[in-house]
């Protein structure tokens, strides 16, 4: 077994996102010392974290990791074929940089090639961004198939590009008023009822969002990047603000 620390040593996770990830039930200590509230972590919490580490490369949110390694026809031997046949790709473009620095090492030789042409070739990705497109796609398909995910993808057919736009102009809206509203505090009337508008917003246009799935969708905010990134474009600290005011929100 190994403590939290030893254990986000080994796989490269801040201990900030393994509580997280605990909190969220994604990944949950094998043991819990009852007396000092210890994390103990086991091989089978290793293996998770494999798979978590895996979709999160294929730029899967927490709650869709959440459903698949969840879900009943889920087969981590294929998810560690994938990985590995990524793995191996992003082997590959090292190597090729690794030849294109010895090549430049090499007084001999920095003059007898195109710099620019090989510098280009030893930096492309295509394959491995290619491959990875593929293998989210197919794990959407074979994994992905959950209420929630099933609920969007049917609205999304009835969407024009143009809709799409208009949604997304909508909902940066939220975020924007949200910014807006931030010196108020995470209390304040005003703000609980944006928050309110932001949850009815996805339930009127994406799928049923439940109190529970509002409130993994708060954490979410916070802990993965992308969606984080996106937030912040509205204000910083505002994934943190409306984290908060949601928890506001769901407690009431």
């Amino acid at each position: 077994m190994y403590k939290i620390k030893q254990f986000s040593t080994m796989t490269g996770v801040s201990i900030r996102m393994l509580r997280h990830y605990d909190k969220i039930e994604l990944l949950v200590p094998e043991n819990i010392n009852k007396f000092n509230g210890y994390r103990y972590y086991g091989e089978k919490n290793l293996a998770s974290m494999q798979q978590i580490l895996f979709f999160k490369e294929l730029d899967f949110s927490l709650q869709e990791i959440k459903d698949i390694i969840n879900a009943d026809d889920f087969k981590p031997l294929d998810a560690l074929s994938m990985q590995r046949n990524l793995l191996n790709l992003k082997k590959q473009r090292l190597e090729n940089m690794v030849k294109f620095i010895d090549r430049l090492l090499d007084n001999k030789n920095t003059g007898e090639f195109n710099m620019s042409k090989q510098l280009k070739n030893a930096m492309n990705d295509d394959a491995f961004n290619k491959q990875k497109l593929e293998y989210a796609k197919e794990a959407k398909d074979k994994w992905g198939d959950t209420d929630s995910y099933k609920q969007s993808q049917k609205r999304m057919t009835k969407y024009s590009k143009q809709d799409i736009a208009l949604l997304n102009q909508q909902q940066a809206k939220i975020y924007q008023d949200l910014a807006t509203l931030m010196p108020l505090g995470v209390e304040n009337p005003q703000v609980q009822e944006k928050v309110h508008e932001a949850r009815m917003f996805i339930s009127e246009n994406w799928y049923d969002c439940s109190i529970q799935q509002f409130s993994a969708l708060g954490e979410m905010y916070v802990a993965d990047q992308r969606f984080k990134s996106n937030i912040e474009q509205h204000g910083v600290g505002l994934a943190d603000f409306l984290n908060a005011a949601i928890k506001i929100y769901v407690s009431k």
